[in-house]
């Protein structure tokens, strides 16, 4: 078959980016062949757009006409932003290829699942070469699956035209010879696949870097309608930064777009000045001011440069400083002032510069040119924080209104004689549902240091505890799923399950600091497996780390059938009691209950075992909260009950609250804000899932369920999280199962804060409302106020007061020294710090338990690189 023949093309913006033409010709016998070219079209949009100034620089502060062209009713948009964002984040930039990216379901090749055609008949593996290679039955048909090869992997034969119109999104009824035979050996995956096409010849477009609301160092971030003329002009101030900028456009007009080419536009001032500030100081802190003034114009300039002085900061008085400098081309000079600020909050510094008439020994008497403005003042803003060191309190509510009445709470807010001036703060949060304050602050539940084993967990089980919550009682959305599951996957810090691997030993356990402890934790092996193993349902966890610490938890079982204690244990709550064995068997238990293993499995019935026979001769308080939960969750409710009625007996009841402390019972804290011991919010969470956990669940126990969440919510940070790491994991997953049992999605709920002084606050929590966290500020410092609760749903009342008081001087447990020295007298230097701190337990235990050491380094200072890595252990 030869010949030849031209068809004229005309290709529009319908066609971008990237046409598809397909040429077949039919042969008598019904055979086809074929052949296809793709073109590159340039990316154009139908809405022609343009923007420019009249020029390509203009000085500082100046009035340019910021020039539009556009569809006549466009309604365009326009941003212009430093250059440099773009270099930081440069896929917050806005190209014709994004735009196009947007809609990549256009330019997918090949059909959906759901209309895909599979061939009935197939030829064998064996056969299939030679039905390829076969002659054709007619001398003017050729092989037309030798024809055409595409450089696609996932073809490991050359495809028949049919695949040309598939290619071009045709679907194709025909009685013709387009389809090639299916090979018999290969299983058909009617699972919709990756899209089939010419992979080398396709346009790639990104699908990610969406425009955000607002970007720092922001010009234009402005609409405007063009009129019927199509152009517009738009007066705007050019900006005192001296920078480059990106400006760009996209209109809408009617039902076409379009994106103009991106242009630059410099700011520009030859005679400029730049100040050096640290992002904050601490009050009564001094620190260094500089003030580097540039010089571009083609003269000397004599440069006169003052700093205002306000009642908010102190000067130090210098003798040999000099405000007057010569500068000549291209030069520039620093100025430098020792500020004490001396006012809490925003600083406002400003800058005088002068141009003055210039002497005979500063390049003469020249005139400036007239652009050039001979006073310029530049306002610096300086955040100043309190001294000393910052004392955080929060108090929680849950208030419940009954048969109508209003439910209330008064609350206090009181500072201490030391408290440093100006640095109180207070604020009041609202919440229909008591997950909700920890919800907003997943990623911040515990104000903790990390880099251990147990500490990446404790931000990482309590989101699972969430999650299934959110998910039981219907209230999990997408977005909500999407931000807890990013937490999951990568976490702030990097608190995620990769992070966690990095504590793995090579025979599946974990510890606390991996590979360096010497061999695996028992309670963190039990700890991740059943974390990891809940998660799985939200994102992906290897099951072989499961299966690999169920393993080695299997090999650590005792004869009795409880677990061998093995490795670094810092969770206090297991140590240092003869009921050591049977509260680490407790804790597995429930942790392999949880994890899914069958409780008339071998592993299960041995630990129970153990469990049973240590029932009646426990001791402790934790160990008897601990086992209750585990028979709980096994069903026993014999067993359960009779641990339950003895912890009952133990219970501290005070004003409609219960709860469990391991010490002697003593009175009730006159203080308004609470201090309680991290063990004593985890046992008392140990008892409640043991009562949420019961195989028969009585009016009494919810009765009681509820006085321990009343009391357990009063225990929560300002974060929703609690004191450490295990009772804030063990308290959310107790009051997430609460939450979950007595869900009601009733009607809204009225609340109202009422100061003495003020009007107050209202509140309104609906059904939509129920998960967000509202907020109002408190100004009466020290005050009271007053939260009323109108409805039929309970309401979560959080008030977290902040302040600084004095470092303290003298410590009970520990011992510090600071030594702070210069690094050396070079001028490379001169202001290089060394500090050498030395920190000593002194209190009356054997061991200090994990020690935290926090530096906070002086405003404008940063850690040489390195220098985390210097600290050395002492005995």
């Amino acid at each position: 078959l030869k010949g030849s023949f031209s068809i004229p093309l005309t290709f529009t913006a319908d066609f971008t980016p990237s046409p598809c033409l397909v040429v077949y010709t039919i042969f008598p016998n019904g055979g086809v062949t074929a052949d296809s070219i793709r073109f590159d079209v340039a990316l154009c949009f139908e809405n022609e757009v343009k923007v420019n100034f009249p020029t390509k620089e203009s000085h500082t502060g100046s009035v340019v006409e910021l020039q539009l062209q556009a569809a006549p009713g466009s309604m365009c948009a326009v941003q212009a932003v430093d250059e440099n964002m773009f270099l930081v984040r440069p896929e917050s930039e806005l190209t014709s290829q994004k735009v196009y990216g947007l809609f990549p379901a256009i330019y997918r090749h090949g059909y959906p699942a759901q209309v895909e055609e599979h061939s009935d008949n197939c030829i064998q593996p064996q056969s299939m070469s030679s039905w390829f290679h076969r002659k054709p039955q007619h001398s003017l048909q050729p092989d037309i699956f030798k024809l055409f090869w595409v450089n696609n992997s996932a073809f490991l034969f050359p495809l028949p035209s049919f695949f040309f119109q598939q290619n071009m999104g045709l679907k194709v009824f025909s009685n013709l010879l387009i389809k090639k035979p299916a090979q018999c050996s290969q299983q058909a995956d009617r699972k919709p696949t990756k899209d089939r096409g010419i992979t080398k010849e396709q346009p790639q477009f990104s699908t990610q870097g969406r425009f955000h609301n607002s970007l720092p160092e922001t010009w234009i971030w402005n609409l405007f309608f063009i009129g019927s003329n199509g152009s517009r002009s738009v007066p705007v101030m050019a900006p005192d930064a001296v920078t480059k900028w990106k400006v760009n456009m996209f209109c809408l007009a009617r039902r076409t777009f379009g994106l103009a080419p991106t242009i630059s536009f410099r700011t520009i001032q030859p005679v400029f000045v730049d100040v050096t500030l640290p992002y904050s100081v601490i009050r009564g802190e001094t620190f260094m001011l500089k003030a580097t003034v540039f010089n571009y114009l083609q003269q000397c300039l004599q440069i006169h440069v003052a700093l205002d002085k306000l009642l908010d900061f102190q000067v130090e008085d210098c003798q040999t400083c000099r405000d007057r400098e010569c500068l000549c081309v291209d030069e520039s000079k620093t100025f430098t002032w020792n500020v004490t600020a001396t006012q809490l909050g925003t600083l406002n510094i400003t800058i005088r510069t002068e141009v003055l008439d210039t002497t005979p020994r500063c390049g003469g008497r020249k005139p400036l040119p007239v652009t050039v403005r001979r006073k310029h003042a530049l306002i610096k803003h300086l955040l100043v924080r309190p001294e000393g060191v910052l004392v955080e309190k929060s108090y929680s509510s849950l208030l419940c209104p009954r048969r109508g009445n209003i439910a209330e709470e008064p609350m206090v807010l009181h500072l201490p004689d030391n408290v440093v001036k100006g640095s109180a703060s207070a604020s009041v949060s609202i919440s229909g549902d008591i997950m909700g304050l920890a919800l907003q602050n997943l990623d911040r539940l515990v104000q903790m240091p990390h880099g251990c084993g147990e500490q990446n967990m404790v931000l990482f089980t309590p989101i699972v505890y969430v999650l299934q919550y959110l998910e039981k009682t219907r209230q999990l959305t997408p977005v909500i799923k999407e931000r807890a599951t990013g937490f999951l996957h990568n976490g702030k810090y990097n608190r995620s399950t990769n992070t966690q691997l990095l504590y793995r030993h090579r025979d599946g356990s974990y510890s606390v600091f991996g590979q360096q402890d010497g061999e695996g934790n028992t309670w963190l092996t039990a700890f991740v497996a059943k974390s990891f193993a809940q998660a799985k349902k939200y994102i992906y966890v290897d099951d072989k780390n499961i299966q690999d610490a169920l393993h080695w938890l299997e090999q650590n079982q005792l004869p009795s059938g409880c677990f061998t204690i093995k490795g670094n244990l810092f969770h206090s709550s297991l140590k240092g009691s003869l009921d050591d064995e049977i509260s680490l068997g407790a804790y597995v238990a429930a942790a392999l209950l949880e994890l899914g293993q069958p409780l008339k499995g071998k592993l299960m019935q041995a630990t129970f075992h153990c469990l049973q026979r240590a029932v009646h001769n426990v001791t402790s308080m934790y160990t008897e909260a601990v086992l209750a939960y585990a028979f709980a969750l096994a069903g026993d409710y014999g067993t359960t009950q009779e641990l339950l009625y003895k912890l009952e007996e133990q219970a501290v009841r005070s004003g409609g609250q219960i709860h469990w402390s391991p010490k002697p019972s003593s009175p009730a804290p006159t203080d308004f804000w609470h201090s309680t011991q991290s063990v004593d919010v985890e046992l008392t969470a140990y008892v409640l899932l043991a009562y949420l956990s019961k195989p028969r669940l009585h009016a009494r126990d919810m009765k009681t369920a509820a006085d321990i969440v009343v009391w357990l919510t009063q225990q929560q940070n300002a974060n929703g999280g609690f004191a450490s790491t295990q009772d804030t994991v063990v308290a959310l997953q107790a009051l997430a199962k609460y939450a979950e049992k007595t869900f009601s999605t009733s009607g809204q709920t009225l609340v109202r804060v009422k100061l003495q002084r003020d009007f107050g606050k209202t509140f309104q929590v609906t059904r939509q409302k129920r998960l967000l966290m509202q907020h109002a500020e408190l100004t009466e410092i020290p005050g009271q106020f007053l939260v009323q609760v109108h409805g039929r749903s309970c309401v979560l009342a959080q008030t977290v007061l902040r302040y600084h008081e004095p470092t303290p001087q003298t410590t009970v447990a520990f011992s510090l020294r600071v030594n702070t020295e210069l690094a050396n007298c070079s001028q490379a230097n001169m202001h290089v710090l060394t500090v050498r701190i030395l920190a000593s337990y002194t209190g009356s235990r054997v061991t200090s338990n994990m020690v935290v050491m926090e530096v906070s380094l002086l405003s404008g200072f940063v850690l040489a690189p390195g220098s985390s890595k210097l600290v050395r252990s002492m005995e």
